[in-house]
C-alpha cells in the first residue's frame, strides 16, 4: 500500500513562538544588566574603556554599544534559528543551548572588561578581569548544556509522523504484518566496557606523565572502540538491518536471499571477534558472546548478529524464517 504523505494541516507554523520569544528576550535582558552595570561603574573609567581584544581606549557609550550588539546577535541570531521548526529537535536543542552559552559568555567578557579597568580597591588595572571570565564562562558552559538536554521542541508534523501514519494504515490492511517486524538495542557487556576503559586508562596515566595528550587520546580511543560495538538491530517484511550507533549501516540482510536462520548460543572468537567482521562473503556484528541468531544465506554464505537473550534470538529467528526467500510484497 502506498501513501503520500497529504494530510490536512491547520496553518503549518514555521516557528516556536515559545522558542523564538525565550531567543529574542533573554539576550535583551543580558544587554540591559550589561548598559546598567556599565552606568554603574562608568565613573570609574574618565578615560573610557578598552575592548575586551584591545584597540585603545573608547568611550564608554561606544563600548556598551559594542557588547549590546554582540549579545544580541550570538543570543538572537542563534537562537532564532532554534525557532524554526523546519530543523530537527535535536538541531533546535543544540542551537539554543549554543545560543545560551555564547550569549551568556559574550556578556561576561564585557562585565569582566569594566570590572578590571574600573580598579576597584588595592588590585591593579587589568583589560579583562580573569576571575570575573573564569567563573562567568563555567556558567554560561553549564547553562547551554542545561537548555540543550532541557528544552521541549513544540510538537510538529514530520516526515517521520507521516511514515507512522502509513505504517499504521499498511497494519490496518495487513494484520499480520506487525508480527514481522522486531527490533532491539546491542551493546557491550559492562565488564567488556571497563576492560577495555581500563586498557587505556591504566597505561594512559603513566604515559600521561610524558604529556597529558597522551592519556586524552588512549580513552577517547577507548570510548570510540565501546561506541563500535553499539549498534540497532532491525527486521521486518524488508529484511535484517544492523546500524551502528543507530544511523551507521553495518549489515544489511534482505529476506529474500536468506535460507535459513536459527537462534544460538556462540561465543565471538569463533566467528572472528566482536564487533563488525567481514570476510570471505560472511558477515558478523557480534557485541559480546552469548545469544545470537546466525542466518545462512542462499549463496552459502553466513551471517550472525548478537541478541540481548536466548528468547529474543528465537523470536528473530521465527521471523526471518517465515520470511525467507519471500519477497517483501508476499505475505
Amino acid at each position: 500500500m502506498t501513501f503520500d504523505g497529504s494530510h490536512d494541516v491547520p496553518s503549518a507554523r514555521h516557528l516556536d513562538a515559545r522558542a523564538l520569544r525565550f531567543a529574542l528576550i533573554f539576550p535583551g535582558l543580558l544587554a540591559i544588566g550589561l548598559v546598567i552595570g556599565g552606568l554603574l561603574v562608568g565613573g570609574d573609567l574618565p578615560d573610557g574603556v578598552e575592548l575586551p581584544w584591545g584597540g585603545g581606549a573608547v568611550s564608554l557609550p561606544v563600548f556598551l554599544s559594542v557588547g549590546v550588539g554582540t549579545i544580541l546577535v550570538l543570543g538572537a541570531g542563534i537562537g532564532g534559528w532554534g525557532a524554526r521548526t523546519t530543523l530537527p529537535g535535536t538541531g533546535r536543542r543544540v542551537l539554543l543551548g549554543t545560543a545560551m552559552a555564547l550569549q551568556l559568555a559574550s556578556c561576561t567578557l564585557f562585565a569582566a572588561a569594566l570590572l578590571g579597568q574600573s580598579s576597584q580597591g588595592p588590585l591593579p588595572a587589568v583589560r579583562v578581569d580573569g576571575y570575573v571570565m573564569l567563573m562567568g564562562s563555567g556558567l554560561a558552559a553549564a547553562m547551554g548544556v542545561v537548555l540543550a538536554l532541557t528544552f521541549k521542541p513544540d510538537e510538529q508534523w514530520t516526515r517521520a509522523d507521516d511514515a507512522a501514519l502509513a505504517g499504521i494504515l499498511d497494519s490496518a490492511q495487513d494484520p499480520a504484518a506487525a508480527h514481522d517486524q522486531l527490533a532491539y538495542f546491542l551493546h557491550p557487556r559492562g565488564s567488556v566496557t571497563m576492560m577495555i576503559l581500563l586498557l587505556a586508562v591504566l597505561p594512559g596515566s603513566l604515559l600521561a606523565l610524558i604529556s597529558p595528550w597522551i592519556l586524552l587520546g588512549l580513552l577517547a580511543a577507548a570510548l570510540l572502540l565501546v561506541a563500535m560495538l553499539c549498534a540497532t538491530v532491525h527486521v521486518d517484511r524488508q529484511g535484517l538491518t544492523v546500524k551502528i550507533l543507530g544511523f551507521i549501516p553495518a549489515l544489511v540482510a534482505p529476506c529474500e536471499e536468506i535460507a535459513a536462520a536459527v537462534s544460538l548460543d556462540i561465543v565471538a572468537k569463533d566467528y572472528g571477534g566482536w564487533g563488525l567482521r567481514k570476510h570471505s562473503g560472511n558477515a558478523t556484528f557480534l557485541s559480546y558472546s552469548g545469544a545470537a541468531v546466525v542466518l545462512r544465506m542462499n549463496d552459502g554464505a553466513k551471517v550472525a548478529v548478537s541478541a540481548p537473550n536466548l528468547d529474543t534470538a528465537d523470536e528473530l529467528s521465527e521471523i526471518l524464517n517465515r520470511r525467507a526467500g519471500k519477497p517483501p510484497t508476499q505475505r
